[in-house]
């Protein structure tokens, strides 16, 4: 058996780094809906800059999710 150890690394760093990649744009998405929600508490106006980047965040998180089940479902291609 001969395992192809560059494609196994390349797939794992790639794999890693679309994986921390995701979490830290939700984390992003998060923390901008949070200071949304004290700017809310607080009587403010909430900033159009922290919802729009919530917005985005969550938007790519949703595009990865839906990438890779195109990328899993063979019926999609």
């Amino acid at each position: 058996m001969h395992v192809d150890w560059s494609a196994l690394g390349e797939v794992a760093l790639v794999s890693l780094i679309f994986g921390v990649g995701v979490a830290v744009v939700f984390a992003l998405g998060v923390a901008a809906m949070a200071r949304r929600a004290v700017a809310i508490a607080e009587k403010k106006l909430p900033s159009i800059v922290d919802t729009s980047v919530a917005g985005l965040c969550f938007a790519a998180c949703l595009a990865a999710v839906f990438y890779g089940l195109y990328l899993i479902i063979p019926q999609f291609h």
